[in-house]
């Protein structure tokens, strides 16, 4: 339930020193992260660099392409994988990742001598008219894993690349959860707020119920206007939610001071603070009521020891993870957990039931491929 520290640097530390403490994870040793979710920790961890301005070549093409592409341009055994992801700049910057699943360690210790001729060849592409980028391809490497994976790691540290490739298992291991049962994570019932809403009709709910309508309605008309889509909706309910209103210091009071209403809509539109509950619960109602699909999955925090909420949003069929109490107070620029990937949540210590909450994968933030 606590409030996270936000910094990404500081987050990629922390869940690593967390996962190394605490052991095995949710996923069995024959099922690692998915090629992508590897590619993409070497991305953030190892290379510093978003994934905004990356092709991902195994989402913008279709089969047949990437098919051509492991085989023809890296030079893999046709069929000798069964996943890969490749992210690459394009035009004139060498920077190329990528991971390939393969059915074993020695597999994947031969694709990877595969990619080590690929990087050979392609530094002639660039020598001659781009030499810093083939003095870049040239100190590049590929690597490979005990879990079978190869990697292509041409990109400014690859020393620093290839550490994260290593270290992205155990990183990204999903840890058992158990709820805590430190505070009650029952959510608020909005169902007569949202029958309210949807017939106009609010003269049955009760005071509370009515205040919270009020102010929802009043914050949707502030922040929403009737041409957006629903993600950019999502983007600015989140944004005012994130903004309206403070982490309710009082739950870290031994004394058991804090106003209850923390845990709902009311405290966080009417008093401007919650906790995690609270800002979870707010952000559901005003998607309802915005015709946002949007689910709160409770869950936990700080390795299964600390109850903890967020959201699930599905944008053109598409899951999203969205915590806005981890955003709170920060602008747009600098939210981390808007619209993420589980394996985000994963490595930034999120634990939630694992078999009964859908899987966000998509990576393109809700803003389509």
């Amino acid at each position: 339930m606590r409030l996270h520290l936000k910094k990404t640097a500081a987050v990629l530390l922390a869940a690593a020193m967390m996962v190394a403490a605490c052991g095995a994870g949710e996923r069995p040793e024959s099922e690692p992260p998915a090629a992508r979710s590897v590619a993409w920790y070497i991305i953030r961890s190892g290379c510093g660099r978003s994934l905004a301005d990356l092709e991902p070549v195994h989402e913008t093409r279709d089969a047949d392409t990437v098919a051509y592409y492991l085989t023809e341009v890296y030079g893999l055994e046709e069929g000798s994988w069964s996943d890969a992801a490749i992210y690459r700049a394009g035009g004139t910057e060498a920077f190329e990742i990528a991971v390939v699943r393969m059915d074993s360690e020695k597999a994947a210790k031969k694709a990877a001598d595969a990619l080590e001729d690929y990087i050979e060849a392609r530094e002639g592409d660039f020598t001659g008219y781009e030499p810093e980028q083939a003095a870049i391809v040239h100190d590049s490497k590929a690597a490979y894993s005990p879990q079978g994976d190869a990697a292509l790691l041409i990109c400014q540290d690859p020393d620093a690349a290839e550490n994260a490739f290593l270290a992205a298992y155990d990183a990204m291991a999903r840890i058992s959860f158990t709820p805590p049962g430190e505070d009650d994570m029952t959510p608020y019932d909005t169902a007569a707020i949202l029958t309210a809403w949807d017939s106009g009709d609010s003269s049955g709910l009760s005071e509370k119920d009515a205040a919270i309508l009020d102010m929802a309605t009043a914050a949707l008309d502030e922040v929403l206007t009737p041409d957006m889509t629903d993600y950019e909706k999502e983007h600015a309910i989140y944004q005012w939610v994130t903004g309206h209103a403070i982490y309710d210091q009082d739950h870290y009071d031994k004394l058991g001071r804090m106003d209850p209403d923390s845990y709902n809509p009311y405290g966080l539109m009417h008093n401007g603070k919650a906790v995690c509950l609270g800002f979870a619960t707010t952000f559901q109602l005003l998607m309802d009521m915005a015709g946002v699909e949007c689910v709160t999955v409770v869950g936990a925090s700080r390795a299964s020891t600390a109850d903890h909420a967020w959201n699930m949003v599905r944008l053109d069929g598409k899951w999203y993870c969205a915590d806005p109490t981890w955003d709170v107070e920060e602008p747009p620029e600098r939210w981390s957990y808007f619209n993420v990937t589980s394996d985000w949540m994963t490595l930034t210590d999120h634990q939630w039931d694992y078999e009964t909450v859908p899987d966000a994968t998509a990576e393109d933030g809700g803003l389509g491929a």
